[in-house]
């Protein structure tokens, strides 16, 4: 019903056809770029599309629409102007959404961009074709199995369903088949002034003083996370080594982050506990704040991962499951651990990776980084 709809919808909204030299030549006053996936790691490996954009269009005003999540990632951003966030609750919310939509026809983007990955976004298409924006360009959507982008867009760019490259380049290259790229592909994330004054301040609350080491034992996705236990003994021999050590956690890490806890609470020495301490909770913008002041990092393949590649900060990066050819940072500073082997697990094909990576072999690694 959703393809039918959609479908359907698509032939009723056509934008004019535009050449990708068209484009080019056009030079448009207002862009608007709408990428509404909501993984973190993914909107940071999209980071150099926004530069592309910039280099490509240097007089242009450029305004993102992006979801709540990954507003704080974003919102810094020196190749931004604007950034507008949408979440999918609006669409239940009249009260919310007209005032959304009418400021999104208000900005009058002469282009809009509808950015994909490994999914097509409905509601990205949607959102470009309601802006008002007379020209629209995104992905082919019928890799996807929707038949939107052919009905509905002024000029479709070649998708690929599956992660045939980095993530960067894979996010990059729809691009740059109409002829906009960059020859910088670091990708960006920028805390604020404010962010680093309350980071600092936290350090000072907690006692540290900046160059600690820092981890952040949890993951978006269970599968990818090193047990809590084996971050425990990394913070204890961190600590015994005599660094101050941070743990930084989000929102989906209670779990971990109890069962890093309840393995620090014997600590045979009361000095070493007051090496370690656990980070407040506070914003993406402050936790990336915090790691700029790190000597080093140890995490697991997740999104914060990639907000330390875009700092970048000496990072050690747990893999299991995942490929890092495909996703760890593109710099040297982020340096990938992976597991020897699966073992069998009951929780599902895509277990069993991460018990495999030894505390003894990250300890090694970890200590082995440069730092700051």
């Amino acid at each position: 019903m959703k393809r039918w709809l959609s479908k359907s919808v698509a032939r009723l909204v056509r934008r004019p056809p535009l050449t990708s030299d068209q484009l080019l030549s056009m030079q448009p006053k207002q862009i608007l770029v709408v990428r509404q996936q909501n993984q973190m790691g993914d909107m940071v490996c999209a980071t150099p599309v926004f530069r592309a954009l910039r280099e490509t269009f240097p007089d242009a005003r450029i305004a993102l629409v992006t979801s709540p999540v990954n507003m704080e990632v974003v919102r810094h951003n020196p190749h931004l102007d604007e950034v507008f966030t949408f979440s999918q609750k609006m669409w239940r919310n009249p009260f919310r959404l007209l005032p959304f939509l009418k400021k999104l026809r208000s900005y009058r983007a002469d282009v809009a961009f509808v950015l994909s990955s490994v999914s097509f976004s409905v509601t990205s298409a949607a959102l470009a074709l309601i802006s008002g924006a007379r020209y629209v360009v995104g992905a082919d959507s019928r890799p996807f199995g929707l038949d939107i982008s052919h009905h509905a867009f002024s000029l479709e760019m070649p998708s690929v369903p599956e992660l045939d490259r980095h993530s960067v380049l894979h996010s990059l290259a729809p691009l740059q088949a109409i002829g906009i790229s960059t020859n910088d592909y670091s990708t960006v994330v920028v805390p604020s002034v404010q962010e680093k004054k309350k980071a600092q301040g936290i350090v000072s609350d907690l006692g540290f003083s900046s160059g600690y080491w820092a981890l952040h034992p949890g993951a978006g996705k269970m599968q990818n996370v090193w047990p809590g236990t084996n971050f425990a003994q990394m913070a204890e021999q961190a600590a015994a080594a005599g660094h101050q050590v941070l743990i930084l956690h989000g929102p989906a890490d209670a779990e971990v982050l109890a069962e890093l806890i309840k393995n620090l609470q014997d600590l045979p020495e009361e000095n070493l506990k007051d090496r370690i301490k656990v980070a407040p909770p506070c914003s993406i913008g402050v936790g990336a704040a915090l790691l700029q002041q790190a000597d080093r990092f140890l995490c697991n393949d997740t999104g914060v991962m990639h907000m330390a590649g875009a700092l970048p900060i000496a990072t050690l990066a747990l893999f299991g499951p995942t490929n890092p050819e495909l996703w760890k940072p593109p710099v040297p500073e982020v340096v990938a651990l992976c597991s020897p082997r699966q073992s069998s697990d009951h929780r599902g094909e895509e277990y069993g990776w991460m018990q495999n990576i030894t505390p003894t072999e990250v300890w090694n690694a970890w200590q082995a980084l440069p730092g700051r």
